[in-house]
C-alpha cells in the first residue's frame, strides 16, 4: 500500500486576531483625544474672541477717522475764512506780510492734516473690510 500524496496546485489561507487585553492603551488613547478636542475648542473660542476685539477696534478707528475728518473739514473752513480776512487787511495795509504768510501756511496746514486724516481713515476702512472678510478686490 502506497502512503504517498501529492498536492497539487494553490493553497489559501485567512487569518485574524484582535488583542483582547492591550494594557489599558486604548482608555488612554480615548483620553487623550478628548483632551486634544478640549484643547482644540479653547484655541477656537481665543481666536473668534481675538478676531471679535480686533473688529470692534478696527470700527472704532475707523469712525474715530471719519469724525476728525469732519472736524478737520470744519478747520478749513475757519482757515480759509481768516484768509480771506487777511487778505482783506493785507490789501487795505493794515497787516504785515509776514502775517499774511502765516495765514496762508495755516490754510495749507489745514489742509494737509484734512488730506491726512482721511488717508488714514481710508487705510482703517481697507483694514476693517480685510478682517471682516468684505474686501472686494475686483
Amino acid at each position: 500500500f502506497n502512503t504517498q500524496f501529492r498536492a497539487q496546485g494553490f493553497s489559501y489561507g485567512l487569518t485574524a486576531s484582535f488583542n483582547i487585553f492591550n494594557g489599558f492603551l486604548q482608555r488612554q488613547n480615548e483620553r487623550n483625544a478628548k483632551v486634544n478636542i478640549s484643547t482644540a475648542n479653547l484655541q477656537l473660542d481665543q481666536t473668534k474672541q481675538n478676531l471679535s476685539a480686533q473688529l470692534t477696534n478696527a470700527y472704532q478707528n475707523y469712525t474715530t477717522f471719519i469724525e476728525l475728518a469732519k472736524l478737520e473739514k470744519g478747520n478749513i473752513d475757519i482757515a480759509n475764512q481768516n484768509l480771506d480776512i487777511t487778505l482783506e487787511k493785507y490789501r487795505l495795509g493794515n497787516i504785515t506780510p509776514l502775517e499774511l504768510r502765516e495765514a496762508q501756511r495755516n490754510a495749507i496746514d489745514a489742509n494737509n492734516r484734512y488730506l491726512e486724516i482721511k488717508y488714514q481713515g481710508k487705510l482703517a476702512e481697507i483694514y476693517l473690510k480685510q478682517i471682516s472678510g468684505t474686501l472686494n478686490l475686483q
